[in-house]
């Protein structure tokens, strides 16, 4: 296996196994009370997801959103089994995360791949 790879593979691995455990965990710390703060927690996390292969395989991406998006429903859906309450809204940021992630990541990649041809090689 390429390092390359590798490195996307196990970032983006132990992203989604760090998501799972913090999003299923029984949660006996205090709640918040910023509904804003979860929102932005989850636009954090997703958008982490996709951190690796956007910057190291950006072509990687037109397959990856989608399984993110799933995953984040996924684990919406699996939290009412763990004693957490399942939320459309975390979903919805999730996503939102993963998507601005992307197409922020495309847009810096595309200004890089502008400036390197307009200075010349």
């Amino acid at each position: 296996m390429h390092r390359r790879l590798f490195t996307i593979v196990l970032l983006t691995s132990l992203t989604a196994a760090a998501i799972s455990f913090l999003a299923l965990a029984p949660h006996h710390g205090i709640q918040s009370s910023y509904r804003m703060l979860a929102h932005l927690e989850h636009v954090l996390a997703f958008g982490l997801l996709m951190v690796p292969a956007a910057l190291l395989r950006p072509h990687w991406l037109h397959w990856l959103w989608p399984m993110g998006i799933a995953f984040a429903g996924v684990i919406e859906l699996l939290q009412p089994q763990f004693g957490r309450r399942a939320d459309l809204m975390h979903w919805v940021s999730s996503s939102f995360g993963i998507v601005l992630i992307t197409f922020g990541t495309w847009l810096a990649l595309s200004i890089v791949d502008l400036i390197r041809h307009r200075d010349g090689p």
